[in-house]
């Protein structure tokens, strides 16, 4: 079957093994293997106009076995998401004509799950809509969360009653959407739990080793995170914790780190292949989240998979997890989390149980297997 999968990105030609979103990646290739996936990136090199939108040919690539129509800059913020449904309605066509027109629409993300949704009514098709992040939630303060505008809301409540389907990864974002009158079903995005599921002996400690994978801005709160460690090490915590991720905050985070007197204790790694985040997953003793929101974070998934406890905000799959499968502290608490961290490095038999309940849940619900539940999706929607 056909299947038009639409994103705002990170489908560029050749950029596989480097993307910075692996789970994205091997949805793709999941998707591809099992249909003839078609996909419309909204966001791309290519510049156009919306004079020659109806009559612009998009540019053709292969990403990871799927067909990509790369449709070019976004338009400008007033006119995006009309604009979008044009862009995306004339590489459709151009798609059709190639080799068929989509049976389903699937948007990831808020302006990809609006295109679908209103493509899918225009064409006659099945769409659905994939929310994965900031969709129903507001932080004003940090600048976060489509629900922070009336534009914003009403947006959303539009989506909510007009999408066709609704997936979300988490039953903490599944939680909002009820709690804004709508219905999804709970669909994680798989992660190569079997590559990351080596066996490892892990020392005891003192010292132990933190791990935290994620960008470095406000949402992720790192601050919070080092500020734990310096009361773990003020407590006599013989600690240490490394950092993976873009810096999106212009070095604050390693600035506090120097002021708290961390910069022997604190490793900040940048970007990491996926190899190499593994060597960091096998030798480190916990890892923690500290995210102001983050409804489905792949990195905890990963860390999951990959035999390390979890330790963090009560968001997410950690909000989800509590208490069997990960230790959930209030948001922005320096001291519950350092306390939580404190007693879980103390005591290695409650380390190997979340790990283990953790583990099993990934491999059972969230493998490279839980991809084929969108095919299945596809398939009973198209009635194919």
């Amino acid at each position: 079957m056909r299947v038009g999968l639409i994103v705002r990105g990170g489908v560029e030609k050749g950029t596989e093994d480097r993307s910075a979103a692996p789970i994205f990646v091997e949805l793709i290739r999941r998707l591809a293997a099992a249909t003839q996936l078609q996909i419309f990136s909204l966001h791309g090199p290519n510049n156009v106009t919306i004079a020659s939108l109806l009559r612009s040919t998009p540019a053709v690539h292969r990403f990871a076995g799927a067909e990509v129509f790369q449709l070019g800059t976004a338009p400008a913020p007033r006119l995006r998401l009309p604009v979008d449904v044009l862009r995306v309605l004339a590489a459709v066509r151009v798609a059709s004509a190639r080799s068929g027109r989509p049976q389903v629409l699937h948007g990831i993300g808020l302006s990809p799950g609006i295109v679908a949704t209103a493509l899918g009514r225009l064409l006659r098709i099945p769409s659905v809509v994939s929310l994965i992040g900031g969709e129903l939630t507001s932080l004003p303060e940090i600048g976060y969360g489509d629900l922070r505008t009336a534009k914003g809301r009403a947006i959303m409540r539009a989506l909510l009653r007009g999408a066709g389907t609704i997936t979300v990864a988490s039953q903490f974002m599944q939680r909002r959407v009820e709690g804004q009158g709508g219905h999804a079903r709970r669909l994680p995005f798989g992660v190569d739990a079997g590559r990351l599921r080596a066996p490892v002996d892990r020392p005891e400690g003192p010292p132990f080793r933190l791990l935290h994978v994620g960008t470095l801005c406000a949402l992720k709160d790192q601050l919070t995170l080092v500020r734990a460690v310096r009361a773990l090490v003020d407590d006599g915590t013989d600690v240490t914790l490394d950092i993976v991720g873009f810096d999106d905050w212009a070095g604050r985070v390693q600035l506090e780190s120097a002021g708290l007197g961390l910069s022997a204790r604190i490793a900040f790694h940048g970007w990491k292949e996926r190899d190499d985040l593994m060597t960091l997953h096998r030798r480190a003793h916990a890892f923690v989240m500290t995210s102001l929101d983050d409804v489905a974070p792949a990195a905890v998934l990963e860390a999951a998979a990959a035999g390390l406890p979890i330790v963090g905000t009560d968001v997410g799959f950690i909000a989800d997890w509590a208490p069997e499968m990960a230790v959930a502290t209030p948001i922005g608490d320096v001291r519950a989390l350092a306390a939580a961290l404190r007693k879980l490095l103390g005591n290695r038999a409650d380390r190997e149980r979340l790990a283990t309940n953790a583990q099993a849940w990934v491999i059972r619900h969230a493998g490279l297997d839980a991809n084929d539940a969108f095919v299945g999706l596809y398939r009973e929607l198209a009635g194919d």
